[in-house]
């Protein structure tokens, strides 16, 4: 019986979904890290209805660490006392994100141009299914899609598949209503 042979620098199997992603939103996470990155990518999980008027810009640490960081973020202007008094939840809904205490402060820096220092419109953010949330899935396919994911032990994995099937089935109903 012969062996199949595999080039050396060739992986077989699945790729890593972060291989995938993080292509994709290099760009605007460039010489910020891994942990910035992904508080960027999840931020809209993270911020809920405050993504409207708030965008992390920077995360610092002290020296040669990386835990207890400074995140900085941009806030439309009016609305840096709110981040303020919102900056625990923020902060809890981050450190659960990166699953270790990530940020400790949150520093608001009010600005008139969060539109052009970020280069994307963040009023009237529309619904992708890139940004659907779990609380956006009527209950009745959130059900159907947990008992399917049962046999999974990764919560995140699941979250994920929750999230893609659901953003499916908006596809597939949105194309069903269009004809």
């Amino acid at each position: 019986m012969s062996k199949i042979k595999v080039a050396p620098n060739k992986r077989r199997g699945m790729k890593r979904l972060s291989s995938l992603i993080e292509p994709i939103i290099s760009h605007a996470t460039e010489n910020h890290g891994a942990l910035y990155t992904k508080i960027c990518f999840f931020w809209p999980d993270i911020a809920s209805d405050m993504i409207t008027w708030s965008y992390p810009k920077s995360l610092t640490f002290a020296k040669s660490t990386r835990h207890n960081g400074t995140l900085t973020v941009w806030v439309s202007s009016g609305r840096g006392p709110e981040t303020q008094t919102r900056s625990q939840e923020l902060i809890s809904s981050i450190n659960m994100v990166c699953g270790f205490k990530a940020v400790a402060k949150i520093i608001p820096q009010q600005t008139f141009e969060l539109l052009k220092k970020t280069a994307k419109p963040h009023r009237n953010f529309p619904k992708t299914s890139s940004r659907l949330l779990l609380t956006d899935i009527n209950k009745t396919l959130l059900n159907k899609l947990e008992k399917q994911t049962n046999d999974f032990t990764s919560p995140e994995l699941r979250a994920t598949l929750i999230r893609l099937g659901a953003a499916i089935n908006s596809k597939n109903n949105t194309v069903e209503r269009d004809y």
